[in-house]
């Protein structure tokens, strides 16, 4: 898999009031740590991280390039998001060697239409949203596609273990973990019949016997106001 270059700024100051000062210019706070080397404080450009994860999301392999120095291949090990506005806020990267495997975990993505689902009308269930993997960085998927096109009406699930093999790939997820499957739709529920007149008589019941007092209670507020009327005058 190709790398996605990502141009960084190494930032000497830290502190959340120079984070915020460096969100505000349109710039997100960064650090790259790993490989038994010290951490540096970064800063890149928002939009152009925002457009690049559109485009390939945050798995993969990222390359950093650093002004006045060589490239440097890095995974993101964590994004910190806003917690409402959901978008990043800081980024952790983490070194990565071409030569040594690492653990990842990648999402699975659905594609086709299950005939299960287009013919008899089920209803799809997707019940696996992520695969854990090892491969060597340069083979790490931005994501694991699973074609559901043969999924049958309530028929087996697919599992982890009939993922076709990619190339430097290792699943570590239980290979027979379900990642989707057609289930019959919900029944809806039916509603009793209701005998003709029966729900009348059930209203009449509800009514109470002294209904018809709301109207003398009217005119006892109006006595009192009345009254009111007279003890000012």
């Amino acid at each position: 898999m190709a790398s996605h270059d990502l141009t960084v700024v190494v930032r000497e100051e830290k502190g959340k009031s120079v984070s915020r000062r460096l969100r505000y210019a349109g710039r997100l706070p960064a650090v790259v740590y790993g490989r038994k080397e010290e951490p540096i404080k970064l800063s890149l450009d928002a939009k152009e991280f925002r457009d690049l994860m559109t485009r390939h999301g945050s798995h993969g392999l990222f390359s950093l390039n650093v002004e006045g120095g060589p490239k440097t291949p890095v995974i993101i090990k964590a994004l910190q998001r806003h917690p409402f506005k959901n978008h990043v806020q800081t980024i952790d990267f983490l070194r990565v060697s071409l030569s040594e495997t690492v653990h990842a975990t990648v999402p699975v993505i659905l594609t086709g239409e299950a005939v299960g689902v287009k013919v008899d009308g089920g209803v799809l269930v997707h019940t696996l949203h992520e695969i854990e993997i090892s491969a060597f960085p340069q083979h790490l998927p931005e994501s694991i596609h699973v074609d559901i096109s043969g999924l049958v009406f309530n028929g087996a699930p697919i599992h982890v273990n009939e993922i076709p093999a990619m190339e430097g790939v290792e699943f570590l997820t239980d290979g027979e973990t379900p990642i989707a499957v057609v289930n019959p739709p919900e029944p809806e529920e039916e509603l009793e019949p209701v005998a003709e007149g029966e729900g009348a008589e059930e209203a009449a019941e509800a009514v109470p016997a002294d209904h018809g007092s709301a109207t003398t209670g009217g005119e006892a507020g109006d006595d009192s106001r009345s009254g009111t009327r007279d003890g000012k005058d």
